[in-house]
């Protein structure tokens, strides 16, 4: 709670880029919310509510301050007032025997509006930005802030559990008996991973929001981030609710850690694996990396809720995200940049994460052991989203399917192409579709689709696809007509006749083109330069033996995955 002299501090400064006083003598002041949303966007500060500009203090009617106090924290949660939401307290306080409220408002990773509009601060004054260069400098400058470093200047040592800084020195002690934090001071501990901050821009010094988050107790963390939750259920017999969850979490991150990745390796069964002559669980080594990446990469300025689902063949975790760009990530080219860097430094002393972009990398590697042909997928917006399949879809038989599409024959084919196809994962998604023909009706769009993101690669398909005329026709080589153009074809024949080198010679042999340069500058090129096909021996493009053979992207885009 401010102190009278702390208010009359404030009060000889007078309104600034981070003070601003506000009358409300009858309502919620009409600027109220710009203000909000300007500091939100510049570098914080704090509202002082019955105040006028020149520093006087009428006070407010004592008997309007719960009402105005409802008003303004029900209006920060909502996305028409402040987008995106931001909840903050509102808190009493007293200044000569006159009541007041005020609002302290830490600077925000993300850009928020007011009723649409974005506002800046400058002096004293909450300024419009409709200049789309203008708008831009926000966005940069947003990029090079984090949430974990907002210092609370009221949250004190006693707002932090004894119990969780006694619970980290044992976990450490267990993997490193000469750490030096088994002998450090609780307060030593949170300045070597600046949880204790400086602002030298400001001159303020204090415990941040990653401190609380970590060693808070339940109280200080509900009262810092009242929406603040992670929800971890099981969807696989009741999919509409759960059939089995924890209690929401909004504990400290070390307990919400520890509960939430022995819950979900629970869910799934144990496979060892020999790594460096030590037998390891991949469970562990999979999910560690998820939940991990759930805590230290969420963005915390955000009502919205972290979510981890289990389902019958795959996890997906859904987490509020500051995002670079959107759409998936390419797991050969991402470069990772820190969201919460000084969380992610004290999960690394714990040894429960390693480098920045590990946690992409690894649930990669060792899913592929856990099951072999799985891919997770990252997909970077507004919610990241991971999803993790455990249990995989193979093409098996509707290979017929495949390579009736694309107008070949199991001859053309041979059985060893024919073995690869077979074992080629679909998407998750299409699990549900039983039946073959709406199966194909669905690959055929989601290459159309795919393919619209590739250069000069367009898969064709037929317009307005009816499903009837597919079902009454016979063959698949009949249904090929009623699904794909001849570019189409063409292109899922290459794929499918590539599963092992085949030259320029066979491929057009086989798909009955005669213009073999041209076939070449038509599909071949486009392919390989969207990284669906590779040379054999890429360091002599011209060798007589050159062969091509289908990537893991394209093996990917016969499957349905994103790409």
């Amino acid at each position: 709670m401010l102190t009278e002299k702390e208010i009359k501090q404030l009060l000889d400064k007078g309104e600034g880029t981070r003070i601003e006083f506000k009358q409300a003598r009858i309502g919620v002041p009409a600027t109220l919310y710009d203000t909000v949303c300007a500091f939100l966007n510049k570098e914080g500060g704090i509202i002082l509510l019955g105040v006028t500009d020149n520093g006087v203090v009428p006070g407010l009617d004592a008997a309007n301050i719960m009402q105005l106090k409802q008003n303004i924290v029900t209006a920060l949660n909502n996305p028409d007032v402040i987008n995106p939401p931001y909840p903050l307290p509102v808190r009493d306080a007293e200044y000569e025997g006159k009541n007041i409220l005020y609002i302290r408002v830490p600077v925000s990773s993300l850009v928020h509006k007011h009723a649409g509009i974005i506002y800046d601060r400058e002096n004293d004054s909450d300024i419009k930005v409709i200049d789309e260069r203008q708008i831009g400098e926000i966005y940069f400058r947003k990029r090079q802030s984090f949430t974990e470093t907002q210092i609370f200047p009221e949250l004190k040592m006693e707002h932090l559990s004894t119990d969780v800084f006694a619970k980290v020195r044992k976990l450490i002690a267990a993997v490193n008996t000469t750490h030096p934090w088994l002998t450090a001071t609780d307060e030593r501990i949170l300045r070597d991973v600046n949880f204790i901050r400086r602002d030298f821009s400001t001159g303020e010094e204090g415990l941040t929001l990653a401190s609380a988050l970590v060693f808070g107790k339940d109280e200080t963390i509900g009262n810092i981030l009242p929406a603040y939750k992670l929800d971890v259920m099981v969807r696989r017999e009741n999919t509409d609710r759960w059939d089995d969850r924890l209690p929401p979490l909004r504990t400290n991150l070390v307990d919400t850690y520890i509960k939430v990745l022995d819950f979900v390796k629970s869910k799934w069964p144990e496979k060892f694996y020999i790594e460096e002559t030590q037998r390891k669980d991949l469970r562990e080594l999979i999910f560690r990396e998820l939940v991990a990446n759930v805590i230290i990469h969420r963005e915390y300025n955000t009502a919205l809720a972290s979510e981890i689902i289990i389902y019958t063949d795959r996890v997906e975790a859904k987490n509020p995200n500051k995002p670079r760009f959107t759409g998936p990530l390419d797991l050969d080219t991402f470069s990772a940049e820190p969201k919460n860097p000084n969380i992610r430094r004290f999960f690394s002393e714990l040894n429960w994460a390693d480098e920045i972009g590990s946690g992409v990398k690894n649930i990669t590697k060792y899913l592929n052991i856990y099951t072999p042909g799985a891919k997770p997928s990252f997909i970077e917006g507004d919610t990241f989203i991971t999803t993790i399949p455990l249990i995989i879809d193979r093409i098996g038989s509707r290979y017929a399917m495949f390579i009736g599409l694309a107008r070949l024959n199991s001859n053309q084919v041979g059985e060893r192409k024919l073995n690869i196809l077979k074992n080629i994962p679909l998407n998750s998604e299409f699990k549900e579709l039983t039946d073959t023909d709406l199966l194909a009706v669905q690959l055929a769009m989601t290459w159309e689709e795919k393919s619209r993101e590739l250069d000069k690669l367009r898969f064709l398909i037929i317009n307005n696809i009816q499903i009837e005329r597919v079902k009454k026709a016979v063959s698949w080589e009949e249904k090929s007509g009623e699904l794909l153009k001849k570019r189409g074809k063409t292109i899922l024949g290459i794929l499918i006749l590539t599963l092992e080198p085949a030259s320029l010679e066979e491929l057009t042999k086989t798909l009955g083109y005669k213009d073999k340069d041209r076939f070449r500058d038509d599909y071949i090129k486009p392919l390989r330069d969207n990284g669906l096909l590779q040379y054999t021996i890429p360091e002599k493009p011209n060798d007589p033996n050159q062969a091509y053979l289908i990537t893991q992207r394209g093996n990917d885009f016969l499957g349905g995955h994103r790409i």
